[in-house]
């Protein structure tokens, strides 16, 4: 390699400079759009990354930001009328996020002053006011009491929740609209602004949103279930004409990773029918055209973007499709003007990260607006490779390959690296945007990156997506083997000098890689999991397993003891890496504390870094550097 090809290699600092631009909002004229920059990365001892609110127009003049720097603003949305816009954000950058409104005339104006602070918001059909998710207030005495020393925990027993409250934008007046005690994560309203059906639980943790169902607010403030299911919602939206309800659907791992069904329900809960069932794609939200007739949908099918719209008896009209990821990062897949024909959204592909863009439903053009990261196209990247295998028992897979430019004559080391979720997927986007960023690092190093999107990944149908349920740790992982296997069997990977890695899922299949083969010869688990049951009894999501095991969580011999890696540890002779937050409340530290002492005591090499202050995603700026260096080293020294 030349000193300029040298010169030009991705770096980790290119990685952590990175801005995420996300939740694209158009005008209803239609003629500018506002979307959201923020970090990827944290300093020091910061709780949250820094966001502002930027603003660019469909006539092409350079985008600018509409909120200062230091702050932090997230989810603008504008009025029906489009003369303010909200948006949610503090204005130390830091604490409970409020409201604020800006206008035509003057800086951001903060609309709310909820101690507990506010979770999201809608705006009323009508621009009346906003419906607020609004989390219970902590007691009055609570930091007094934390002061004189009296600050321990009585575990998920003084519930807060989260609440809807209505803001008037004329009296200025904040109102409590739901009084059951039930956690609200999603609502929409009818266009006549009269009906709110919400997706609600009976308890506000982290697990009680695998339980959540639909519900109807009723006038005294309670909750009447309207649907419930053993499968999990996202995204409901009323008709028109407020008869009927669309929602997505689909046994989901986390909270959004929710690709699934587009279901249909009349108002009321009854006459339940999917409209897309047996299609192999996972629909990504479904928003009504105006009359009503169809639906407007973003979706994933075989890893590929698509946009089209969804008929009422579930034919499937392409308008756009290709090699890319439309982005949603938390916010607004894609938003359209008031009944116009343009939407905006925000758009990677392999070799830069999400920048805004618009689409014509009529000419079915795409015309990217922003150019946010500049200083990527200076870096020599390699192209991503589609990849199709068989598993053994037929089922066709497909991942992706990133492999140095002009290596296709020779076999490489290759590292294998896993996805979360599991219902989550590897797709056409910047590798190192969204997760890991080891993989372009690793080809600048020479080395070929397999990205195998197993059964359990979305973006193949809801069936595909469920397959792993009661066998994660099974086929999933026969799938992967047999990717490798591919590779090695096509030339591109040198049998000898194999890798693997993962992060939270991906951090579980790797350790359970390296119980059930000695072919690797260095792994890297990032936020594991190494015991089913004690990851049970510890994490803040035990019906996430609950859900994809459906059996006793308690039973050695069953599931949850023998797909775990700790169950299988005396197989372990692969150099281990562990890397984790230590206040990881998903995958707790425990998990990867568990199988480095085994490891340790069994003399296989292995090492474990804990990021201080650190939760299930590494956001400090030096702790992001670490994960991203001592993974390529830990690799290096043994392919």
């Amino acid at each position: 390699m030349s000193d300029v090809e040298t010169d030009n290699r991705l770096t980790p600092d290119d990685l952590l400079d990175l801005q995420q631009v996300s939740d694209a909002q158009l005008h209803p004229d239609g003629r500018r759009i506002v979307y959201t920059v923020s970090g990827l990365v944290t300093e020091p001892k910061q709780s949250k990354t820094a966001s502002r609110i930027w603003q660019t127009t469909l006539d092409g003049s350079e985008p600018r930001p509409l909120t200062a720097e230091g702050t932090r603003a997230a989810s603008p949305r504008w009025s029906p009328d489009g003369s303010s816009l909200a948006f949610l954000g503090s204005r130390d950058g830091e604490g409970k996020d409020q409201v604020f409104l800006l206008n035509e005339w003057g800086e951001a104006q903060k609309a709310t002053d909820c101690s507990g602070g506010v979770a999201g918001f809608d705006w009323l059909p009508d621009g009346s006011g906003l419906l607020l998710r609004v989390t219970d207030a902590p007691p009055d005495d609570e930091e007094d009491e934390h002061e004189a020393g009296r600050d321990w925990v009585v575990y998920e027993h003084d519930h807060r929740f989260t609440r809807i409250w209505r803001y008037d934008l004329a009296s200025d007046a904040l109102t409590q609209v739901s009084h059951a005690e039930a956690q609200v994560y999603e609502l929409t309203v009818s266009v006549d602004g009269q009906e709110i059906v919400a997706l609600v639980a009976d308890e506000p943790y982290n697990w009680s949103w695998y339980r959540a169902r639909l519900a109807r607010l009723l006038p005294d403030g309670a909750f009447e279930t309207i649907h419930t299911s053993k499968k999990h919602y996202t995204a409901p939206a009323f008709s028109p004409d407020g008869q009927q309800l669309a929602v997505i659907t689909c046994t989901f791992s986390d909270q959004g990773m929710t690709g699934g069904d587009v279901l249909l329900l009349d108002r009321d809960g009854g006459n339940p029918r999917l409209l897309t069932e047996g299609q192999p794609r996972s629909y990504l939200n479904a928003v009504w055209d105006a009359d009503g007739a169809r639906l407007l949908c973003s979706a994933i099918e075989d890893g590929e973007a698509e946009l089209g719209w969804l008929g009422l008896d579930g034919a499937w009209d392409v308008l756009w499709r290709d090699q890319s990821s439309i982005h949603r990062y938390g916010g607004a897949i894609f938003s359209r003007g008031a009944g116009g024909d343009t939407l905006a959204l925000t758009r990677g592909v392999p070799s830069e990260p999400a920048n805004v863009y618009t689409f014509d439903l009529v000419t079915r053009k795409l015309t990217r607006l922003t150019d946010h990261h500049p200083h990527i196209r200076e870096r020599q990247l390699a192209p991503v490779e589609t990849l199709h295998w068989r598993a053994p028992d037929g089922t066709p897979i497909q991942g992706l390959l990133v492999r140095p430019v002009g290596s296709e004559s020779e076999p490489l080391p290759m590292v294998t690296l896993i996805h979360g979720g599991p219902t989550s997927l590897w797709t056409y986007d910047f590798p190192g945007a969204r997760s890991m960023g080891w993989v372009q690092l690793l080809v600048a190093e020479g080395y070929a990156v397999l990205l195998p999107n197993p059964r359990g990944s979305m973006g193949w149908g809801t069936a595909f997506a469920e397959a792993n349920i009661g066998d994660m740790g099974g086929a999933d992982w026969g799938d992967i083997v047999a990717g490798v296997d591919h590779c090695v069997a096509e030339g591109i990977a040198d049998p000898e000098r194999l890798g693997v890695g993962g992060w939270s899922y991906g951090g579980y299949l790797t350790a359970w890689a390296v119980t059930q083969t000695t072919r690797f010869k260095a792994a890297v688990a990032g936020a594991s999991i190494t015991n089913w049951i004690s990851f049970h009894g510890a994490s803040t999501i035990p019906d996430f397993d609950a859900a994809f095991y459906a059996v006793d969580p308690f039973n050695w011999d069953g599931h949850y003891g023998q797909f775990s890696p700790m169950a299988h540890v005396r197989n372990v002779a692969t150099p281990t890496l562990f890397l984790h937050g230590e206040r990881d409340p998903i995958c707790p530290l425990g998990q990867a504390h568990e199988m480095w002492r085994a490891l340790k005591e069994l003399g296989v090499d292995t090492q474990l870094t804990v990021y201080p202050r650190e939760g299930h995603g590494i956001r400090e700026r030096e702790h992001a550097r670490d994960v991203l260096e001592r993974a390529i080293d830990w690799w290096k020294r043994y392919l």
